[in-house]
């Protein structure tokens, strides 16, 4: 094997990364891009990098921090996943967003009636979509 084949298998034993990830930390490391793009498709075609499987995993993780499908939707962007595995990803944690929401915002907020704008403020930075913030705070 390569070099930069063993960086990425170490990179990778350490998390899950992306393929753009992955691309970008052997790019400092001076790789060349052809040499690159030959170790990630043998470290796909090896499964040792999916970004499937990157992507559930940083739903899963972000989603326990307390973050909503929108910003993780657009962490995911910024990684480079395609917006279809993007929908796939999200949607299976459909039923669970809203659930997610309430917990976080009793969490935060002990008193809910009061200063409801702070609290659709921060909700929103959460990356919550304002329908769903409006159908919690305003409606219970």
């Amino acid at each position: 094997m390569t070099i930069s084949y063993d960086k990425a298998i170490d990179l990778l034993s350490r998390r899950e990364h992306s393929r753009l990830e992955l691309k970008q930390k052997l790019m400092q490391r001076n790789f060349s891009e052809e040499e690159i793009n030959v170790t990630l498709d043998q470290l796909i075609k090896n499964n040792f990098q999916s970004d499937e499987r990157f992507s559930e995993s940083y739903v899963r993780h972000r989603k326990q921090s307390g973050f909503g499908p929108l910003k993780i939707t657009a962490e995911l962007i910024e990684r480079g996943i395609t917006n279809a595995l993007i929908s796939v990803v999200i949607d299976l944690n459909a039923d669970e967003w809203r659930e997610q929401m309430i917990t976080l915002w009793k969490r935060k907020f002990s008193d809910a009636s009061r200063d409801k704008p702070k609290q659709f403020r921060f909700l929103l930075s959460r990356g919550f979509s304002a329908e769903m913030i409006r159908d919690v705070l305003f409606i219970n």
